[in-house]
């Protein structure tokens, strides 16, 4: 009995240290995978946040393509910056004139696009296109307001809702039904070509929503790295319909 006590002793004490060495090795094997492919998705994974043209230039060789936080003024120029009531008096001609020299696309997140400003708006981003001759469809239209949206997207933009609801976790089963349900309405009206929403709401918005459109995402406070290195981001990198990931790299000039 001694003997057999001795044998389940050494017998479990072996199977700690072999599942212990397994998931090690598995840990190291994806984490040299994910330096590996660090920079290997330009397309697919882009800069959230490059509000200053230091962070573009800082981070133009691992992303091409990034995102930039704007609001319309009263004097029609696009102010780049992340707060209605703040502005570092930065135009988004800046970013216009980079693109006309340098490959890549930027993702417009429009803080206050509303129907009374779409009109004189579309106008305005018409004529940066024209004087810098950039292609529309080097550039993603964000706004919560979809119904505003459509005037750019019958006039050649790419252009996406940002899904604003309360992360799913926070709402019951049939909080969630109906959220989707709009969801497909909006689709189904075609006044825009993608949905944009936080990552907590891929999963739900993926399983459910059973729409042809494209998605747009980002991971908040998730880099480059973690994402690769995550089981959540390689579903993600993964997935044929979820055109833009975007991650946090702050550098030295975030704002």
């Amino acid at each position: 009995m001694l003997n057999r006590f001795k044998y389940m002793r050494k017998s479990g004490r072996l199977s700690i240290v072999l599942l212990v060495g397994s998931l090690v090795s598995f840990f190291l094997y994806n984490f040299f995978v994910a330096i590996g492919e660090w920079g290997d998705y330009p397309e697919k994974i882009w800069l959230h946040r490059c509000n200053s043209m230091e962070k573009l230039f800082e981070k133009e060789k691992r992303y091409p393509n990034v995102e930039v936080d704007v609001v319309f003024r009263s004097d029609h120029t696009f102010d780049v910056t992340h707060d209605v009531d703040t502005s570092f008096h930065l135009s988004i001609a800046s970013y216009f004139e980079y693109l006309q020299k340098e490959d890549g696309k930027i993702w417009l997140d429009i803080k206050n696009l509303i129907h009374s400003n779409k009109e004189v708006m579309l106008a305005t981003l018409d004529s940066l296109v024209n004087r810098y001759k950039i292609s529309k469809d080097r550039l993603v239209i964000e706004s919560p307001s979809w119904q505003s949206l459509d005037i750019f997207t019958r006039n050649g933009y790419y252009t996406s809702m940002y899904v604003s609801y309360p992360k799913p976790n926070q709402m019951d089963e049939e909080e969630v039904y109906q959220c989707i349900e709009q969801l497909q309405d909006i689709v189904d009206q075609k006044t825009v070509r993608a949905l944009s929403f936080p990552g907590w709401w891929y999963d739900d918005i993926k399983e459910k929503l059973d729409r042809p459109i494209d998605l747009l995402t980002w991971k908040h406070r998730t880099t480059q790295f973690q994402l690769l290195l995550s089981p959540d981001g390689r579903e993600m990198l993964d997935d044929s319909q979820l055109k833009v990931i975007l991650v946090k790299d702050k550098g030295h000039y975030h704002r």
